[in-house]
């Protein structure tokens, strides 16, 4: 009896074992990184964190919400012709573009709602600044009611800017600021128009870029 019931407890630990699922840690470019690097608290207020459950581990990711970076011509070449088709770019061309991956709980009617009330105040102000070409892209339209009728947008074909830019859910989708040499901002997280954004667009529009 004893030695049916130690083999039991054997059994029972072994399966609790398996049963336990890896924490994995990773920085924001998707690199291992240790827990304790991970716990350490950021320089930007406003970065964040995510959890995922994978199949056999949790995946936590710790997020800078404001990323800069260089993408290749050759890609910026494909968002051109993806979604600016039929139209000529100059040398000093700035893109704006805007991604919205679909309705989640960071979404709510509230922030549409002060999303279209901050474009229609700051659009003027966008117009104004040459060689600007803003884009508005979705991964799901459910939701995009909310945003009002006088925004235009398009469906993230073929997951270009995606798979490019937010290759993980980011809550509420994000920005991008791209010049024409494949440099750009990327602010991933809830956002609203706002005098910061025009302020880096025209630094961008400047070559402030460092």
């Amino acid at each position: 009896m004893k030695i049916t019931l130690t083999i039991l407890l054997i059994c029972f630990f072994h399966l609790f074992s398996f049963a336990q699922k890896k924490e994995l840690y990773v920085n924001d470019d998707f690199e291992y990184i240790s827990k304790t690097e991970f716990d350490k608290k950021s320089e930007q207020p406003f970065d964040y964190y995510l959890r995922f459950e994978l199949d056999s581990a949790y995946l936590n990711v710790k997020v800078a919400r404001y990323k800069k970076g260089k993408i290749e011509l050759k890609v910026l070449n494909s968002i051109k012709n993806t979604f600016y088709k039929n139209e000529e770019f100059s040398d000093n061309e700035i893109f704006l573009i805007n991604y919205y991956p679909g309705n989640d709980k960071c979404s709510t009617n509230g922030y549409k709602s002060n999303f279209k009330s901050k474009y229609n105040h700051y659009r003027r102000k966008l117009d104004k600044i040459e060689n600007l070409k803003q884009l508005f892209v979705y991964k799901s339209d459910d939701g995009l009611k909310g945003f009002g009728n006088k925004i235009d947008w398009q469906s993230d074909i073929n997951s270009l800017i995606e798979k490019t830019f937010y290759p993980i859910p980011y809550p509420c989708g994000g920005y991008l600021i791209i010049d024409s040499k494949g440099n750009y901002i990327s602010e991933r997280g809830e956002y609203c128009y706002s005098k910061i954004l025009i302020d880096e667009i025209k630094t961008f529009a400047n070559n402030g870029y460092k």
